[in-house]
C-alpha cells in the first residue's frame, strides 16, 4: 500500500503554515524589540537583559498549567485565542514608547503565548499518524531554525529603509495569517481525541520517568547540569550582544540582524551536520567538549573585538 504523504493531511498542513508564520513573525519582532531598546531608546544593559526574561519567564512559570489546559479544552480554540491575544499585545507594543511599559507588554504577550505550544503538540498527536510524528516534529523544527536565519536577516534589510516599529507590524501581519489559518481548522473527531488523551497521559509518565532516570545516573546528571550551565552562559552573553554592537558600531543597527542571522546559520548547519552523523550518540561527549571549547574561543575573540575595532578606526 502506498504510504500517505504528511502534507496530504490538510489539518497538519494548515497547522504547519500557522506555526511557520508565527515563527517568522516572532523572530522578526524580537529583532525589532532589541533594536528599539538598544538604538532608539538607548536603554542600559539591565533593561536589555530583561528582554529575554520577559520572553522566557512566563513559559517557565505557566507551562505546567498550560499543559493541563491543553489536555482539557479544544486545542484549536486554545491556539486561536493565544494568537488573537498575541496580536492585540503586538499592536499595543507598537504604540509603546518606554522600556518599562514595553517589558510589561512583552511579559503579558508571552503569557498569552504559553498555552499555544502544548496545544500545538497535542493537536499534532491528534491529527498525525504515529509513524509520521517524528517527521512532523522534525519539519516544524527545521522551519523554526530557518526562521532564525531569515527573520533577523530580513529585519536587518528592512531596517535600512524603515524603522523598528514597522518591523513590529510585520509580526502583527504574521499573527493575522496564523489566526486566519487556525480559524479554518476543524476539530478532530472524538476517537482521535481519546487517543490524544491517552497519549498525553503517557507523555506525563514518560516525563516523570525521564527525570528519575537522570537522577539515578550520576554521569547523565553531570551532563545535564553542564549543559544548563553552558546554556545559561550563552544566554547571558546573547542578552548583551546588542549593547556590545552599540558600543562598537553605534550607527549601524542593522548589524544586530546580520549577527543574529549568522547565529541562526550556525545552529542550522550544526543540526544538519549532526543529523548526518551516524556515530553522533557514541561520540556525544566529544561533541559537547568541542562545543564548549568553541564557545570559549568565540567569547574570547568577541572580547578582543572592541579594542581591535577602536585601534583600526582611530
Amino acid at each position: 500500500m502506498k504510504k500517505e504523504k504528511l502534507f496530504a493531511n490538510s489539518s497538519y498542513k494548515k497547522l504547519f503554515i500557522s506555526s511557520t508564520a508565527a515563527s517568522f513573525g516572532d523572530l522578526f519582532d524580537m529583532f525589532a524589540v532589541m533594536t528599539l531598546f538598544t538604538y532608539v531608546w538607548h536603554a542600559n544593559s539591565l533593561w536589555v537583559t530583561l528582554i529575554p526574561v520577559a520572553y522566557a519567564l512566563p513559559s517557565i512559570l505557566l507551562s505546567q498549567a498550560a499543559g493541563n489546559l491543553a489536555d482539557r479544552y479544544d486545542k484549536v480554540q486554545l491556539m486561536f485565542l493565544s494568537e488573537l491575544v498575541r496580536l492585540l499585545f503586538t499592536c499595543l507594543l507598537f504604540f509603546t514608547n518606554e522600556p518599562l511599559l514595553a517589558l510589561g507588554v512583552l511579559t503579558l504577550r508571552s503569557m498569552s503565548s504559553v498555552m499555544k505550544v502544548p496545544a500545538q503538540l497535542a493537536y499534532v498527536r491528534e491529527v498525525v499518524k504515529e509513524d509520521q510524528l517524528l517527521q512532523a516534529s522534525t519539519l516544524q523544527n527545521i522551519m523554526f531554525q530557518i526562521a532564525k536565519v531569515v527573520g533577523p536577516f530580513l529585519g536587518a534589510a528592512a531596517l535600512t529603509f524603515t524603522t523598528p516599529k514597522a518591523c513590529i507590524l510585520v509580526n502583527a501581519a504574521a499573527c493575522m495569517i496564523s489566526i486566519g489559518v487556525l480559524f479554518s481548522l476543524k476539530k478532530a473527531g472524538e476517537n482521535i481525541q481519546g487517543q490524544a488523551a491517552r497519549s498525553s497521559h503517557q507523555a506525563k509518565e514518560a516525563y516523570s520517568n525521564g527525570w528519575k532516570l537522570v537522577f539515578q545516573h550520576p554521569i547523565l546528571l553531570r551532563v545535564v547540569v553542564l549543559f544548563h550551565v553552558s546554556y545559561f552562559v550563552v544566554m547571558l552573553v546573547d542578552a548583551q550582544i546588542s549593547i556590545f554592537l552599540r558600543d562598537v558600531l553605534p550607527h549601524n543597527p542593522e548589524m544586530l540582524g546580520w549577527l543574529l542571522s549568522g547565529i541562526g546559520i550556525g545552529a542550522l548547519a550544526t543540526g544538519v551536520y549532526l543529523n548526518r552523523k551516524n556515530t553522533f550518540i557514541i561520540h556525544l561527549g566529544f561533541y559537547h567538549l568541542d562545543c564548549f571549547y568553541l564557545e570559549g574561543l568565540y567569547f574570547s575573540l568577541a572580547a578582543l573585538t572592541q579594542p581591535l575595532c577602536h585601534a583600526i578606526l582611530f
